[in-house]
C-alpha cells in the first residue's frame, strides 16, 4: 500500500511540475478548480503516509515525557544523490510558488486579461506548495520502503 501511495505522490509531483511549466509559458492547461484538487488528491495521501511511517522508536535513555515513545526521523536511508535531487526539486517548487507572489495583487486591474493573470499566479502558488509537499512525501515514503526492504533482507 505504501508503494502505491508513493507512486501516486510522485505522479502528483509530476502533475504539479507539468502544470507549473504551462503556467510559466503563459497558458493555463486546466482550471484551478480541477488542477489543484487533483494535485492535492495525488500528493497528500502519500505525504501523510511518508510522515506516519517514518517514525522511530526511542532507544537508549528514557524520554522525559511518558507519552513520547516515538520520534519522526528524516529519510536517511536514501542515497545522497537522491536527497540532493529532492532538495533541488523542493527548492524549484518553492521558487515557482514564491515568485508567483510578484504577480498577485490585492486589487487587480479591471479586465479579463488581468483577472486571468491573477488566477494563473494563484494557481502557480498552490501548485508550488503541493509540489514541494509531494517531493517530501515521495522521499519519506521511499526511505521507509528502503528501510523495510533492508530489514527483511537476509543479507
Amino acid at each position: 500500500m505504501l508503494l502505491l501511495l508513493d507512486v501516486l505522490c510522485l505522479a502528483g509531483v509530476l502533475w504539479c511540475a507539468w502544470l507549473i511549466a504551462g503556467l510559466l509559458r503563459g497558458e493555463a492547461p486546466l482550471a484551478t478548480g480541477v488542477a489543484v484538487p487533483v494535485a492535492a488528491a495525488l500528493v497528500l495521501p502519500g505525504f501523510i503516509a511518508g510522515i506516519v511511517t517514518n517514525r522511530r522508536a526511542l532507544r537508549g535513555r528514557r524520554p522525559q515525557s511518558w507519552f513520547i515513545r516515538e520520534v519522526w526521523a528524516p529519510p536517511v536511508e536514501l542515497p545522497r544523490w537522491a536527497l540532493a535531487a529532492a532538495g533541488v526539486a523542493v527548492l524549484a517548487f518553492w521558487v515557482a510558488g514564491i515568485s508567483a507572489f510578484a504577480g498577485i495583487s490585492e486589487n487587480p486591474r479591471p479586465g479579463d486579461q488581468a483577472q486571468d493573470r491573477q488566477v494563473r499566479h494563484e494557481q502557480r502558488f498552490a501548485l508550488g506548495v503541493l509540489g514541494g509537499v509531494g517531493v517530501g512525501g515521495t522521499a519519506t515514503a521511499a526511505a521507509t520502503l528502503i528501510r523495510d526492504r533492508r530489514s527483511r533482507s537476509p543479507y
